[in-house]
């Protein structure tokens, strides 16, 4: 049994590189026909494009991954069964759960590997790879972040502080404005508690404004609503906050206790913090799908159909998946069930088919 074991494992992870290598390549072309005219407008150094690509390389094989499973699986399993190697084994009295359980326990030990890449890799080279491309191809620098969260960063005559972000809605939280003149000498400060976008410019919301004058005397005006540049647009803040995929899986949930315990609400980092889970929990998805799949397909030759479906059903589900963390980031679902619905209800239809095949 163990000889099998080897042998399955062995044509499954060599079909899962070239896959794997396969799906790579087309994405880094495809990418880089699409910042061509950014990389040549902007100059950009060969040196920065190789980083660009290399630093990228960890979070493309992460979301990647469980497309090459489900390929994988089906390929290996349907050439075994077009070439009589199932029927082979199950003549010989040995148990097709047993044999086929090995793909089982290797997208496993993918998704254990998936987890301690989100927690290790991706998110310090996702960030680097982020900052090449916003900064060196598009040419807008990120401002200055506190713990993720705290914006600061100043114009010619005012320095700007901005407590909390909610990428969710764009709105501000805690603005504070302070205008200088050309000796740095406060001329006017503005302090607001909210502040929304309306298209074109930031209303702030319940504030004061307070004016210093040259006698240094103060002038201060309470406002229910107050439009005022900020010299930013909110996607600028959704450039320089940092994403879910750039924080590890600890420090997303501290920044998530952090956010709440200051009374603010973030469905998006919760959703990204359960989606860290589920996202690399859908390698093991991935491989009970493809089982019957192949096994079903496999025996009437139609390889190419087959992956041709496949395909089509990893595409289906990573479709899924991410609309139903979008319905989670707008509100609409709870971030537990929107990270996870995807994965219980392909997983039961996998394990379904399975069973049916089985029998």
């Amino acid at each position: 049994m163990l000889i099998i074991t080897r042998y399955f494992l062995r044509e499954f992870l060599r079909v899962l590189l070239l896959c794997m290598a396969t799906f790579v390549a087309l994405y880094l072309i495809v990418d880089l026909f699409n910042r061509l005219e950014d990389i040549l407008s902007h100059q950009v150094p060969a040196g920065l494009i190789l980083q660009y690509f290399i630093f990228g390389l960890p979070r493309i094989m992460y979301q990647l991954c469980p497309l090459a499973v489900l390929l994988s699986t089906f390929i290996t399993i349907g050439i075994f069964v077009r070439n009589q190697e199932i029927t082979a084994l199950k003549a010989h009295g040995i148990s097709l759960y047993r044999v086929l359980n090995v793909f089982i326990l290797i997208s496993a030990g993918i998704f254990a590997v998936s987890l301690l890449m989100q927690q290790y890799i991706i998110p310090g080279s996702t960030s680097r790879f982020k900052e090449i491309r916003h900064e060196h191809m598009k040419g807008r620098a990120r401002s200055k972040l506190i713990d993720t969260t705290a914006f600061w960063y100043r114009s010619q005559d005012a320095i700007y502080n901005i407590d909390f972000f909610e990428p969710d809605t764009n709105r501000l939280r805690q603005i504070s404005v302070m205008y200088l003149d050309d000796n740095f000498q406060a001329l006017r400060a503005v302090f607001a508690k909210t502040g929304t976008w309306d298209g074109k410019t930031w209303v702030l919301q319940d504030g004061f404004e307070r004016r210093f004058h040259p006698d240094g005397s103060q002038t201060a005006t309470n406002f229910k609503q107050l439009a005022m540049s900020l010299n930013a647009t909110p996607e600028d803040f959704h450039v320089s906050r940092k994403s879910g995929e750039e924080l590890s899986f600890t420090d997303l949930r501290g920044l998530l206790k952090k956010i709440r315990a200051s009374g603010y609400q973030s469905a998006s980092y919760a959703v990204d913090l359960h989606a860290k889970v589920s996202y690399s929990f859908i390698n093991i998805i991935m491989a009970i799908l493809g089982i019957p799949f192949a096994l079903m397909i496999g025996r009437s030759g139609g390889m190419a159909l087959g992956i041709a479906i496949s395909t089509c059903l990893g595409l289906a589900y990573w479709m899924f998946f991410s609309f139903c963390l979008s319905l989670g980031k707008g509100g609409l679902l709870h971030p537990f069930i929107a990270a996870w619905i995807a994965n219980i209800i392909f997983g039961m239809l996998g394990i379904y088919l399975f069973l049916r095949v089985r029998q």
